[in-house]
């Protein structure tokens, strides 16, 4: 089986661990990543090729059509030579385009992701695209999103028409957190310990945080930098005895230890791509409050691994704590099992599984 990824984010990380899950399985791949200069160069020995040509630019983010002519102009002798099985449209708009080209004049079966770009960006900022997209749709093969909070958003643009081939894979996280010792026991701290990782963008609602401590006894953790509200946040925390502040941690075995040391992650943004963090979280222990509708939401029963809450909402975030803390070894307990469930090898066979029902079931120029 040789699979073609189009894959303009290859940049991140996860793309690679997904990538070397699949390679365990013994498929032959090969990744097209387009990048502008600002994109991570990805200069690596994999089994795997990567084709990575600096091809985008502001002219290419500004005119779509000029991005796919560019892309085509690309991928067109790598398509030929590599004689792709099926191809794997890493997002809907971006790389689903040239799956779509490959597939109609060539008869290439191909699976398309929807990822929140194509959502919160392409359709939102490039309406027209819309039509295009039904198109893509229309001819893929399988549609994949990586959450029921997307699947929901996407469903309200297009309506339930493509619900018998859409599937639910959501991300894996990154192996290591999943091989750290989760035999000890966690006990809740007095008063709670709750933790924030992640940046200071003003949609990440950092500031409700720290308002939450003014009517709780909780301390608060807060790993992160960046953001367009960095300067607001810092001057909240600052001469906070409540909140510790400990900037970007980039190491995993810090973090971890961030983790153990912490009860309940809160990330209560609006507009969450997905939220890996969650799960980092969940497989040392913790109970984890999230927003309704976006992210991992939808994923797990409500109070099974933490509770979902309206992004922001400073009363409701109050409210989830103290029902963590009456449940909380058990929460705790759910939360290692059901993190395990998010490795990548598993994530890697079931994309294997789908490749495979693909490429057996396609007639060139009838999908």
């Amino acid at each position: 089986m040789i699979v073609d990824h189009i894959c303009v984010n290859f940049g991140a990380s996860l793309f690679q661990e997904f990538f070397d899950a699949l390679d365990a399985l013994k498929l032959e791949q090969n990744v097209f990543y387009p990048r502008n200069k600002g994109h991570r160069i990805v200069d690596l020995e994999t089994p795997y090729r990567i084709y990575s040509p600096e091809i985008l630019n502001l002219l290419t983010k500004v005119s779509f059509s000029k991005k796919r002519h560019v892309m085509l102009q690309e991928y067109d002798p790598l398509f030929h030579n590599n004689k792709p099985d099926i191809i794997h449209a890493h997002t809907l708009f971006s790389d689903g385009s040239l799956a779509h080209y490959y597939s109609k004049s060539y008869g290439t079966p191909y699976i398309v992701a929807v990822r929140s770009t194509d959502i919160a960006y392409f359709l939102k900022y490039k309406p027209w695209l819309k039509s295009y997209g039904k198109k893509i749709l229309d001819r893929a093969s399988f549609i994949v999103f990586i959450s029921p909070s997307l699947k929901k958003r996407f469903n309200q643009i297009f309506g339930n028409n493509y619900e018998s081939k859409s599937t639910i894979i959501p991300n894996g996280i990154n192996q290591f957190y999943l091989n750290q010792d989760d035999s000890h026991k966690k006990t809740l701290h007095t008063p709670p310990e709750l933790l924030y990782v992640g940046s200071f963008l003003k949609r990440k609602n950092v500031p409700a945080l720290i308002s939450l401590l003014e009517n709780s006894e909780a301390r608060l953790t807060i790993a992160g930098e960046g953001g367009r509200n960095e300067k607001k946040v810092l001057k909240l925390i600052q001469d906070n005895d409540r909140i510790s502040y400990v900037g970007h941690v980039e190491d995993k075995s810090r973090l971890v230890q961030i983790y153990k040391q912490s009860d309940i992650f809160i990330m209560a943004s609006r507009g969450e791509t997905f939220g890996l963090v969650y799960l980092e979280a969940m497989s040392q222990g913790l109970p984890v409050i999230y927003s309704k509708n976006t992210g991992i939401d939808g994923l797990f029963e409500q109070g099974t691994i933490g509770y979902g809450v309206s992004p922001g909402s400073v009363s409701e975030m109050a409210k989830a704590i103290e029902q963590i803390k009456s449940a909380f070894k058990n929460i705790s307990g759910n939360c290692i099992k059901e993190a395990r469930n998010f490795n990548w090898a598993s994530i890697a066979e079931k994309y294997q599984s789908l490749y495979s029902r693909v490429i057996s079931s396609s007639v060139p120029g009838q999908l």
